[in-house]
């Protein structure tokens, strides 16, 4: 395996200097763990803001068309949704109430935002299951489901919590878990009735309406039917939809989104640098020696192949302890902001990728002293 002899050269090279082999992996270290905080919060922010369609129980959402995001304003009337019901292969059609309004710390009487949702109890398309648990007790007007994922600005908030939202007495009936973003502290699940009653707010005014379609009916030929029934101003989505779309909004709109997106790059840009000036000593230092490697005849790619196997190695080497350092940092950041940072083995293979790349272009522009020294100069 010819391509694998400037290997042995390599590791010799980064290990003649403890001390310079300490540096170069604190160095690369600190590079990857700005990579991976920046990715945990871009993909933590994405994520984080898309959290709601994984929870819908149902097949296509109706919204305004102006509705860009799922947290924004834009209503429409409750007759869209009758409307829906009397399309062919339409099993069910209900309202979905949503809103931002303040819940009181029950401990401190701070107030934070928080995100309500207003179902219906009889088929409410969302977090179903657990809806369907606490039916009963949701009946009660004030009553809710508290997100248990929500920051701890909230308070300590448990079944039989008694607290203020918006402008009524709210009473936690039970939990479940959605987590909270950038923009809201959590989540609450409550009646329409309730939610109506919380935000002053016309029932005839929705913001979402849930669709189920009937067992075997084709999926895009009853939105087909759906789109020419409804207002030129209704837009259906199926929750895979939303959900690509929540992200989209949030990579490209969200100034978070860039900001992370930015921190990446910079992260990488820093790495390249911190491994040039490295490698670039490192070259300096064996001057003598490359140029005896060619004055012995040996190819140019032999000579780059030595650097270039240096480069891996200081990757791989910095990028052990940068990924311990990473998670530990990822679970510390999700004790105290809730933010879920989502660290998967693809990501984890993203940034090593990114880690050898970085240290990669750092070799190559270090070959350049390397193969601009004449070997007669150094002798």
């Amino acid at each position: 395996m010819r391509f694998l002899r400037p290997l042995p050269i390599a590791w010799s090279m980064l290990i003649d200097k403890p001390s310079r082999l300490v540096l170069s992996v604190l160095a690369v270290a600190f590079s990857v763990v700005i990579m991976f905080m920046e990715l945990g919060f871009f993909n933590g922010c994405n994520n984080s803001s898309a959290n709601l369609p994984p929870h819908f129980d149902c097949d296509l959402i109706l919204s305004h068309i102006e509705k860009n995001h799922l947290k924004t304003g834009e209503e429409f009337p409750l007759d869209w949704v009758f409307l829906a019901r009397d399309v062919e292969g339409v099993a069910a059609s209900v309202a979905l109430y949503s809103g931002a309004d303040y819940w009181w710390n029950p401990q401190d009487s701070s107030r934070n935002r928080v995100f309500a949702l207003g179902v219906d109890l009889e088929d409410p398309m969302f977090e179903t299951d657990v809806i369907k648990a606490h039916r009963k007790a949701l009946l009660e007007p004030g009553s809710v489901l508290y997100d248990r994922l929500s920051r701890k600005e909230l308070g300590r908030v448990e079944t039989s919590t008694v607290s203020t939202l918006g402008r009524i007495s709210a009473k936690v009936v039970g939990l479940f878990e959605l987590g909270p973003n950038f923009t809201y502290e959590g989540h609450l699940l409550m009646s329409a009735d309730t939610f109506l009653l919380m935000q002053d707010q016309s029932r005839n005014v929705v913001d979402l309406g849930l669709i189920r379609v009937k067992p075997g009916a084709d999926l895009k030929e009853v939105r087909k039917r759906l789109l020419a029934k409804l207002p030129p101003i209704a837009l259906l989505l199926t929750p895979d939809e939303i959900n690509a779309r929540e992200i989209n909004v949030t990579t490209r709109r969200s100034p978070a989104g860039v900001v992370f997106g930015i921190g990446l790059l910079v992260g990488f840009s820093i790495g390249i640098i911190i491994c040039y000036q490295i490698l670039f000593n490192e070259v300096n230092d064996h001057l003598p020696q490359f140029a005896t490697l060619k004055a012995m005849g040996h190819p140019p790619r032999f000579i780059s192949g030595i650097v270039l196997y240096e480069a891996l190695l200081m990757a791989l080497a910095g990028f052990v302890p940068g990924l311990v350092a990473g998670a530990g940092l990822y679970k510390l950041i999700e004790e105290f902001t809730q933010i879920r940072m989502f660290l998967t083995p693809e990501r984890v293979l993203l940034i090593f990728a990114l880690t050898s790349s970085m240290c990669l272009i750092a070799g190559h522009l270090a070959l350049k002293k390397v193969h601009s020294t004449d070997p007669a100069d150094l002798f």
